[in-house]
C-alpha cells in the first residue's frame, strides 16, 4: 500500500455550506444549517487544511453566504464557485472573495437543465478568468460535446460527481473519456452520487485506475459535505480519502488532492 505522508495543503474541491438563518421553505430539499464551522469539525480531516465551496442549487444566484463565508476564511484556506446568470452584477466582488469559477446545473433530478445557456455563461465566466464547473449527467454528454467549440479557448470545464457515470457502463465511460480527450474537461474523483459501496468504494476502483492514468493533471476530489439528500449514515470523508489512498500512486494521489486544486483555484 503506497505511504502517503498527510499534508495540510490536500483540498477538498468539493463542499457547501448553508445559512442557517435563511428559509428554505419552498426548495427541492432542506438543508443543514450547517457552515464552514461545522466543517472545519467534520471535515478537516487527514491533511484536509483547503476547500472549494460550491453554491448550492437552492441558494441559485443568491452568492452572499458564500461571500461572506469565503471572507471569513476561518482557520482554513477557501475558494469558491458561484452561480451567475446572464445578468448577475458584481463579478469583481465575487473574484476578490475568492470566486474562481461558475457553476452550470444540468441535472433531471434537480429539475434544471441549463447546458444550452452554457456558451453565454462561460463567456462571462472567461471574462474574469473564471473555470467553469458542470453538474451534468450521461445521457448530455452529446450534447455538451457539440457546445464544446463554442465555448472560450482553454477555458477548463469540470464535471461534478465522476459526470454522474455509472461506472460498469461501457457507454458511460465512452463518452466521459471522449470528454476528457479533449485536454480542457477536467473531473472531480467523488464517489458518493456514483458508487452503489458506501464507505468502500471498490466498484469504482477500475474507473478511478483509468482517470488517474489517463488524466492525471486533470483529477480532483470533493467530498460532497454535508451530503444533502442523501440517506444516513452519511459519508465518511476519511473512508474517500482512505479509497483513493489506496487505489492512486503516490504521485496521482498528491496531484488530485494538491497540486491540481491549487492550480485550478489558485491558492
Amino acid at each position: 500500500m503506497p505511504n502517503h505522508s498527510p499534508t495540510p495543503l490536500r483540498c477538498d474541491c468539493h463542499i457547501h455550506v448553508f445559512d442557517r438563518d435563511k428559509s428554505y421553505a419552498s426548495s427541492t430539499y432542506q438543508p443543514p444549517g450547517k457552515g464552514i464551522d461545522a466543517f472545519r469539525a467534520e471535515g478537516m480531516v487527514q491533511g484536509i487544511g483547503r476547500a472549494v465551496l460550491i453554491q448550492a442549487s437552492i441558494d441559485g444566484t443568491d452568492n452572499r453566504y458564500l461571500v461572506e463565508t469565503l471572507r471569513a476564511q476561518a482557520g482554513i484556506e477557501l475558494r469558491g464557485v458561484a452561480v451567475i446568470d446572464e445578468r448577475t452584477k458584481g463579478l469583481d466582488d465575487l473574484a476578490a472573495a475568492g470566486v474562481r469559477g461558475i457553476r452550470v446545473q444540468d441535472r433531471t433530478r434537480l429539475g434544471r437543465n441549463d447546458l444550452d445557456r452554457l456558451p453565454a455563461l462561460a463567456r462571462r465566466a472567461a471574462a474574469m478568468d473564471w473555470h467553469v464547473e458542470l453538474n451534468t449527467e450521461p445521457a448530455r454528454y452529446g450534447r455538451l460535446q457539440a457546445l464544446m467549440t463554442r465555448l472560450p479557448a482553454d477555458q477548463p470545464l469540470v464535471l461534478d460527481h465522476l459526470g454522474h457515470v455509472s461506472p460498469h457502463n461501457i457507454e458511460h465511460l465512452a463518452g466521459l473519456s471522449h470528454l476528457l480527450d479533449t485536454g480542457r474537461v477536467w473531473v472531480k474523483l467523488a464517489p458518493t452520487r456514483v458508487s452503489q459501496s458506501p464507505d468502500r468504494y471498490d466498484d469504482l476502483a477500475q474507473l478511478v485506475h483509468h482517470l488517474a492514468e489517463r488524466y492525471p493533471e486533470r483529477c480532483l476530489w470533493g467530498s460532497d459535505w454535508p451530503h444533502v439528500m442523501t440517506a444516513p449514515p452519511l459519508p465518511s470523508s476519511s473512508a474517500m480519502i482512505g479509497f483513493l489512498e489506496r487505489e492512486l500512486t503516490s504521485a496521482q494521489f498528491e496531484a488530485c488532492f494538491s497540486s491540481n486544486p491549487a492550480a485550478l483555484y489558485r491558492f
